[in-house]
């Protein structure tokens, strides 16, 4: 123990005494975790509309009224024509294009179901088709009310209100997601890319070859590799769920005890990939352009950015062995839903056979290519 006690003080030292490598162990995962769910919002906020009124009827300034007082949308006034609006959609001015056509409310008021235009720039295609579901919903709610007050006299239709709830999120704030999602990235990258730029450098510089000569196991060497940056690597998460909580307002539903046991096992196996990666590469511009390679693939694969659902079978196979996707529901099933142990108990086992078996990897091939 005493042995491994020595490597770890080594480690501490040798981190703080290179002023890059300490910067991007403490500046650099907290910058991003305050800086990245503000930057990477995919909620739509404020969307640019263009209003093309061809019937000039009560209904239709009533359309009008009502959109310029909801705070999504942005009614352009400049546009007057379709050719207003072509011109607008190519300088990249409107987001959407809605066209009320002429006898909308003759329609309405004769029974008739008058269709009235919209036409997305699609362009960015989140923005699209975002705005189309607030459009959708839009309308829906302004004809449940025109009925409801009797403005359009309809007695033989009959609405049903949906009464509309979200669980775990209630207020479909994206924050909630990505947070979570951010945590898991940043606790990936404390585990993989600095443990394995950690070992590399001491490859180029020599100093391992001594260590490798001295009486030291195997396990005494990985074990005085690994606590430092497991240890940094709690601590900052620990950091992360501070700022989530009290910056960002998102409480933890589940036990906090469960949630950092996943994490001390998650962290654990981001090591062994990062010290997996340092045994194969002979210098740290290989290390980094293979532990980046992993991680885009995995941070893609990881439902962060785009839903699992959507993804094609093959990809979703290939996603079983991502870490950083199983990591982050565990998050968020913990954080949002207040999940138990043995709710996440796949996750669990899924998540340690995985750091055992990185683990076992390096030091059987780190064994053979010192010997």
């Amino acid at each position: 123990m005493r042995i491994v006690l020595i490597l770890i003080k080594k480690e501490f030292l040798q981190i703080f005494r290179n002023p890059v490598l300490w910067k991007l162990v403490t500046f650099l995962p907290i910058a991003q975790l305050l800086v990245f769910p503000f930057a990477a919002d995919l909620e739509i906020k404020k969307l640019q509309v263009a209003f093309l009124d061809n019937d000039h009827s009560t209904v239709s300034r009533q359309i009008k009224n009502s959109l310029e007082n909801n705070t999504y949308f942005i009614v352009n006034q400049k546009v007057k024509t379709k050719q207003d609006a072509n011109k607008a959609f190519e300088r990249n001015q409107i987001d959407i294009l809605i066209e009320v056509p002429a006898h909308t409310e003759e329609k309405l008021f004769s029974h008739q179901k008058p269709q009235i235009g919209i036409t997305a720039n699609a362009v960015n295609s989140t923005k699209a088709s975002v705005g189309m579901v607030y459009l959708q919903d839009f309308f829906e709610k302004y004809f449940y009310n025109l009925l409801k007050m009797n403005t359009i006299n309809n007695n033989s239709i009959t609405k049903i209100e949906p009464k509309v709830s979200h669980w775990f999120n209630e207020k479909m704030d994206y924050k909630n997601i990505f947070v979570p999602g951010i945590l898991a990235v940043l606790v990936s990258m404390v585990g993989a890319m600095l443990s394995t730029l950690n070992i590399v450098r001491e490859k180029e510089l020599g100093t391992i070859e001594q260590i490798n000569i001295t009486p030291i196991t195997k396990g005494q060497f990985f074990l005085g590799k690994m606590l430092p940056f497991w240890l940094i690597g709690m601590l900052e998460f620990g950091l992360g769920l501070v700022i989530m909580v009290y910056l960002f307002g998102i409480p933890i539903q589940g036990s906090l005890a469960v949630l950092l046991l996943f994490t001390a096992i998650f962290l654990l196996a981001m090591l062994g990939l990062g010290f997996m990666v340092s045994i194969f590469a002979e210098n740290q511009v290989q290390s980094m352009f293979a532990i980046i390679f992993f991680f885009i693939v995995f941070i893609l694969l990881s439902g962060l950015f785009s839903p699992l659902d959507s993804m094609p079978q093959a990809i979703k196979a290939i996603n079983v062995i991502n870490p950083i996707a199983h990591f982050m529901n565990v998050l968020k099933c913990i954080i949002l839903k207040g999940s138990t142990l043995n709710n996440l108990l796949g996750y669990f086992l899924g998540i340690t056979g995985f750091a055992f078996v990185v683990n076992a990897i390096t030091i059987i091939f780190y064994k053979n290519r010192a010997a």
